[in-house]
């Protein structure tokens, strides 16, 4: 199947992630939680998998354990979004609860592949509070961070006037080998257009083009 990349918008990343973490700990077992959620002080910062910064207050990655708490505290989290049917995990909850983080679960069965088709109802929800500034600083993650924070993250990118050749690209950057067309297929065809009065005063995309203008007028 061959995409269609064209588009009347600029090919050009108004701004990129930055390198993705890797959160693979080898044979060294999980740090013990304590009551409060916390880890010791003298546990090392470490990502979740294929973490990135998606824009101001958004971010992205695959799903957090235990060893990655200490460094989600640093990002001051106010929600996450969470797009795996499974129940989340308790001592997640517990992480949650102690730093009052909101959970938003729009649970998306994979267990079909590759015979999946994106449900659009959710990815809109998602969307929704995505986009309310109210839930900043917020962490998008599945499983390992690629289809379904891929697609969510595909869509975003699409309200922020990204090119389709540019949101690919960053689609394929993290799901690697593990790229699926009907993915991409889905990121182009969703439709975007009841969101067209949704504020995006937040996006450094915005703040970007503001500047460029202030240059202009000046």
């Amino acid at each position: 199947m061959q995409l269609d990349n064209s588009t009347d918008d600029t090919c050009s990343p108004i701004c990129d992630p930055p390198a993705t973490g890797n959160a693979s700990l080898g044979s060294r077992p999980p740090p013990s939680v304590s009551e409060n959620g916390d880890i010791g002080c003298d546990e090392p910062y470490i990502p979740p998998f294929n973490f990135a910064m998606v824009d101001n207050g958004i971010f992205r990655s695959g799903f957090p354990d235990t060893a990655n708490f200490a460094f989600l505290r640093t990002l001051g989290l106010r929600s996450i979004i969470y797009l795996c049917p499974e129940a989340y995990p308790e001592q997640n909850k517990e992480f949650l609860k102690v730093h009052k983080i909101r959970l938003f679960e729009f649970g998306i069965d994979m267990s079909k592949e590759p015979f999946v088709n994106m449900p659009e109802d959710k990815i809109r929800e998602a969307l929704k509070v995505l986009l309310d500034v109210s839930n900043h600083p917020i962490l998008i993650h599945c499983k390992r961070g690629k289809h379904r924070t891929g697609c969510l993250v595909g869509c975003y990118r699409k309200l922020q006037k990204w090119c389709l050749s540019s949101i690919f690209d960053e689609y394929q950057r993290f799901a690697a080998a593990k790229a699926r067309v009907s993915d991409q297929r889905f990121i182009e065809l969703f439709d975007c257009s009841c969101f067209k009065n949704a504020s995006m005063q937040f996006s450094c995309s915005k703040r970007q083009r503001a500047t460029q203008d202030r240059t202009t007028l000046a």
